[in-house]
């Protein structure tokens, strides 16, 4: 995507604004409380609202949880961040915009697709795309010497923001195992939730 640098520095100034948390902040891989409120400017994040979610990385850009599952190698992550995000002719376009993100971000060499949902949703007053995917991750690393295939699901919801208008944010929670985790959309839909753009 090409764009003047004028406007480029627009999208990094809304984007900063986006995420300038103004919630106290908690040290990085430290237990976060269930539900943690992070108030930001023009987006307001909630922590998974379970015990032993961890906060694994927090910047302008985003902020990103994770905790250990049960069963060996099994991890959760959940997670907000934002982009540019540009114009669109329609709806068909913003869809088509975020599986062309998807699918660069997905290198065949390593991921397997085992499926991919990309759909438009009306559950919110803003335009959001759902997406759900369950993807082969055939070079997991799993110690600092060693891979192994584990199976990798996500739920997603990608939105333009109402206010910054330049401005998209992403709302994504996963989990890596051995095998697929049967209340991940539950988990996932109560995570995405949290996540609101004040009064909307």
């Amino acid at each position: 995507m090409s764009i003047v640098r004028g406007r480029f520095f627009l999208f990094i100034t809304l984007l900063l604004a986006l995420v300038a948390c103004a919630a106290p902040p908690l040290p990085i891989g430290k237990p976060i409380p269930p539900g943690y409120l992070y108030k930001a400017k023009f987006l307001d994040i909630r922590s998974p609202n379970e015990e032993g979610w961890y906060l694994a990385g927090a910047a302008q850009s985003g902020i990103q949880f994770t905790r250990h599952g049960d069963e060996k190698e099994e991890t959760f992550a959940a997670q907000v961040s934002t982009f540019p995000l540009p114009e669109f002719q329609d709806a068909d376009d913003f869809v088509n915009f975020i599986k062309r993100g998807f699918q660069a971000d997905t290198n065949p060499e390593r991921f397997t697709v085992i499926k991919a949902n990309f759909n438009l949703t009306g559950v919110r007053k803003y335009r959001c795309v759902n997406v759900s995917a369950v993807i082969e991750d055939k070079q997991a690393l799993t110690s600092p010497k060693h891979h192994e295939k584990l199976m990798l699901q996500s739920i997603s919801l990608y939105c333009r923001h109402p206010v910054n208008k330049l401005a998209g944010f992403a709302v994504i929670y996963s989990h890596r195992g051995k095998s697929l985790y049967p209340d991940l959309t539950k988990d996932a839909n109560a995570f995405i939730a949290g996540v609101q753009v004040p009064g909307y």
